[in-house]
């Protein structure tokens, strides 16, 4: 079985490119698919118009800026697998400028205790030269199997 999983852009691109080494999720990378190879599809919706919402953080966009691949991002597939990588570990507050932080511990006021943000550890990405394009999503892990056949990738 082939697996994917749906993230949105710039995001997707940024870990196929291996710019970004992190993904976050508000859950934890299933043990079974550590290490794995994942076929990394780009969502319908990217997040937002990403120079005007404060997609990125200072240090992310002064990275993208400071390495020249700022006009990189313009040039993204949207409904499309691009590429793959693997998850090779799962941590919180990764050390990394594109890892979500969480707090820890208990909320004083209504004493909940925090949810954690998952940083997912990426490896060995690649980004495909001819993504696979009309590619409908879905949560979580999917069999993406039918469009790689389709297109007879091989990794």
């Amino acid at each position: 079985m082939n697996i994917a999983i749906s993230v949105k852009q710039p995001w997707a691109y940024l870990l196929c490119a291996g710019i970004k080494p992190i993904e976050n999720r508000t859950w934890p990378l299933p043990e079974k698919h550590k290490g794995e190879r994942v076929f990394i599809h780009a969502s319908a919706k990217p997040v937002g118009q990403y120079f005007n919402e404060g997609v990125f953080t200072a240090d992310q966009l002064n990275y993208l800026i400071q390495s020249k691949k700022i006009n990189l991002i313009e040039k993204v597939q949207l409904s499309a697998i691009i590429g793959s990588c693997r998850f090779v570990d799962c941590v919180v507050n990764h050390p990394s400028i594109w890892a979500e932080k969480s707090e820890v511990g208990q909320d004083e006021m209504t004493n909940e205790w925090f949810k954690p943000i998952y940083n997912w550890v990426v490896a060995d990405p690649i980004l495909f030269d001819e993504p696979i394009l009309d590619v409908k999503g879905k949560l979580s892990f999917w069999d993406c199997t039918e469009y790689i056949n389709r297109e007879g990738v091989e990794i």
